[in-house]
């Protein structure tokens, strides 16, 4: 069964933020705490994903765990991105190994690290600089139920399956640090830290 899944472009995507910020009681303050391919690869995106802009700017070959199964995936990084307020952090993900695998790839809580959403909610943006942590955006009250916050990020990825040969594409997204902050960590669970990223 080939990946199939539709992005949402950038025009969307605002206009989703604007909805969510507006009428969701969205609180970023909750969101920090101290401290070209070959046609025959399906490149797709989780819900709501924009499209990455520009080439990687760095990768980590790692191995994931699921159902009995072991699955080189690549891990690559795009530029991150500031925007209103917000940053962009996307990333795409390809399985490695040889065409022709009968075994697919069901993404679901691979990335949801310490969050509750079946989404790539996990990840996070360390400001060494100001020594904190900056958790994926969100909408909801922030003493709801786990079960009941949306993130601003690719969710519902339990429907993502992902076989050998192909790619599929992943998004969060961040309150932004302070404008003198420059670079910052990039931490995805099961994924190397992705160190010193610029941010523009």
């Amino acid at each position: 069964m080939l990946l199939r899944h539709h992005t949402i472009r950038a025009g969307s995507l605002a206009l989703a933020m604007t909805l969510a910020l507006t009428g969701c009681g969205f609180d970023r303050t909750d969101q920090t705490e101290g401290a070209t391919k070959d046609s025959k690869d399906t490149i797709g995106a989780a819900p709501g994903q924009p499209e990455p802009i520009g080439a990687a700017i760095a990768s980590r070959d790692i191995q994931i765990s699921e159902g009995g199964n072991l699955f080189p995936v690549k891990v690559e990084l795009y530029q991150l991105r500031r925007d209103n307020g917000f940053v962009n952090l996307s990333v795409r993900l390809t399985r490695t190994d040889a065409a022709g695998s009968p075994n697919r790839w069901q993404i679901a809580s691979a990335f949801q690290g310490d969050t509750i959403s079946l989404a790539f909610s996990g990840a996070t943006l360390i400001d060494r600089k100001n020594r904190k942590r900056h958790l994926v955006a969100r909408t909801g009250e922030p003493d709801a139920n786990p079960s009941q916050v949306k993130y601003l990020a690719s969710s519902d990825l339990q429907s993502v399956f992902v076989q050998a040969g192909q790619s599929v594409d992943l998004y969060a997204m961040f309150g932004a640090p302070p404008d003198d902050v420059t670079a910052v960590d990039v931490v995805v669970p099961r994924v190397p830290v992705f160190e010193n990223v610029p941010l523009g």
